[in-house]
């Protein structure tokens, strides 16, 4: 849950308010510490109201987890090996869709009787455009193939030790 009241859990909440005055503050242990405050710090509040603001931070709580689930959840690999195969399709059959736009773009000028590498051109710079692209969402889709492992290990570890 999301705190709590009572006997026995001021141990791990002030760990949690150690934590953020230490700045290793989660999303978990930042609603915890707050469900702490609410029950030390606003005595004044009534039944209800504290009842209202625990459900309050409860359904926070769920929406957080909600948004670290999809944070966390990788892109499963077909699907990145398919929208590589349909890229690399697409540029293939680019340059028949392009010749019609370039037929004409050398007429009326000093260089109409010489090859034309303006396809050519167009098809890498398109190319190296695009698949440039696709690199950095494969990057972000998979951040740990390019980032240090120990640094998400530890991050898990602390969120683990905190809830």
């Amino acid at each position: 849950g999301g705190g709590g009241g009572g006997g026995g859990g001021g141990e791990r909440t002030r760990a949690d308010l150690e934590a953020i005055y230490s700045g290793d503050l989660t999303p978990s242990a930042a609603l915890t510490s707050l469900s702490y405050g609410l029950m030390t710090r606003l005595p004044s509040l009534e039944v209800n109201e504290r009842i209202a603001l625990e459900a309050l931070l409860s359904v926070l709580t769920s929406d957080i987890a909600s948004c670290e689930k999809l944070l966390r959840t990788p892109i499963p690999l077909g699907y990145t090996r398919y929208s590589v195969r349909f890229l690399w399709i697409w540029l293939t059959l680019l340059p028949f869709a392009l010749t019609n736009t370039f037929v004409n773009f050398g007429v009326g000028t000093w260089w109409e009787d010489k090859p034309k590498p303006v396809l050519v051109l167009a098809m890498l710079f398109i190319g190296f455009i695009f698949l440039s692209i696709e690199d950095i969402a494969v990057q972000i889709e998979e951040p740990f193939a390019i980032l240090p492992l120990h640094v998400q290990h530890q991050w898990l570890l602390r969120d683990a030790e905190q809830t």
